[in-house]
């Protein structure tokens, strides 16, 4: 026996036995009964109407300030709690907190 025979006898029997496969998805499988999953369905439930926000005027002086002759606008106050973990980046994605605009670079 040579390679040549090996091989074609390997690719003769993997052909059998996926036409084999493949014959019995068809026949015997079809004949089950088929049983619908809802187990998997997410469904969401609004209760509430959605609700207009306006913003309230800011407290913070409306004038730029000025420097070196180019006028300055002020982004307001900054704030920061930390750092946070990839699990609570993508959950504030998820309630629209952060607004999501490029990919992250790997």
């Amino acid at each position: 026996m040579n390679w040549t025979q090996f091989l074609l006898g390997i690719i003769a029997v993997y052909g059998i036995y996926y036409a084999l496969n493949v014959l019995y998805d068809l026949f015997i499988h079809r004949r089950a009964p088929r049983v619908v999953d809802g187990g998997n369905e997410l469904v969401f439930d609004e209760d509430s109407p959605p609700e207009r926000v306006v913003s309230e005027p800011s407290k913070i002086a409306k004038e730029p300030m000025v420097k070196d002759g180019k006028s300055v606008i002020s982004s307001g106050p900054l704030q920061s709690t930390g750092g946070i973990n990839i699990k609570e980046l993508v959950s504030l994605m998820q309630n629209n907190v952060i607004e999501y605009t490029k990919a992250i670079p790997y």
